[in-house]
């Protein structure tokens, strides 16, 4: 499975999510009581409205059809249903996005991916000012089939940030289905510089040996002839040495 594939897989997921039946809701209106009433004869052999038999008159607009609705709503109900295989490619895509360990890369992912089919929605935070109380309080408002782009706005990074963040995460998903458990392979895709190791002047501090006290150390080498040299400044020190001199100096002038 290549990146294109990888893609396709999380854009048919996030279409196939929208119209799972996640949220809870009330239970639709299958019937209902009408005002007006209606003869066997009329039901039987109605096709349009604007029908007048007798006293009896249709209160529907004229060329309406009265199972139009119904007929639609059937035809529009076959194509919403979801098929053991989009469960399972559903099921598929919230496998495989547990094997990206970053979660900026996972939401940039979805996110991206629901934005191809519409049902992207964003929170943004609304400040209201008022002329007498000033500044009110921040609430939130949900944006619903925002683009990638207002997404990345509301989650306070740029759109580029967003685009690199879904890339890293097909990135993963591409090594880890080519290479399997080896060791990591970057491949250059990024498009910034790779993050490193620990930097080399911070001890270890989760070693077996490692110790329990952090004291101050030098950020350089401490056998270059600059930091043999140099000495590290500590304000708590000085205040200490001062204020000994101070009572020594008032304990002198006393006993004078």
């Amino acid at each position: 499975m290549n990146r294109e594939q990888i893609a396709n897989l999380f854009i048919k997921a996030a279409f196939i999510d929208s119209k799972l039946p996640i949220n809870a809701r009330p239970k639709k209106l299958k019937g209902a009581s009408l005002p007006f009433f209606h003869s066997d004869a009329d039901i039987k052999d109605r096709r349009v409205t604007g029908i007048t038999k007798g006293k009896e008159k249709e209160q529907l607009l004229p060329g309406d059809d009265p199972l139009e609705a119904w007929r639609s709503e059937f035809w529009e109900g076959l194509e919403d249903k979801i098929s053991r295989n989009d469960v399972r490619l559903w099921e598929l895509a919230n496998e495989m996005i547990t094997l990206v360990a970053d979660e900026g890369n996972r939401r940039a992912l979805w996110a991206w991916a629901k934005s191809k089919v519409g049902s992207l929605d964003a929170d943004r935070h609304v400040v209201r000012q008022s002329q007498k109380f000033g500044q009110m309080k921040v609430y939130k408002k949900t944006d619903k089939d925002v683009s990638f782009a207002a997404w990345c706005r509301s989650e306070g990074i740029h759109e580029m940030t967003g685009s690199r963040r879904k890339n890293r995460a097909i990135d993963v998903l591409e090594q880890y289905l080519v290479r399997g458990s080896s060791s990591n392979n970057e491949t250059g895709h990024f498009g910034v510089l790779p993050v490193g190791p620990v930097f080399e002047h911070i001890s270890d501090n989760i070693a077996a040996d490692a110790p329990s006290k952090k004291d101050k150390n030098f950020e350089r080498d401490a056998d270059t002839v600059f930091a043999k040299e140099s000495k590290v400044f500590d304000w708590r020190e000085y205040r200490n040495e001062r204020r000994r001199l101070m009572s020594a100096k008032r304990r002198e002038i006393a006993a004078a």
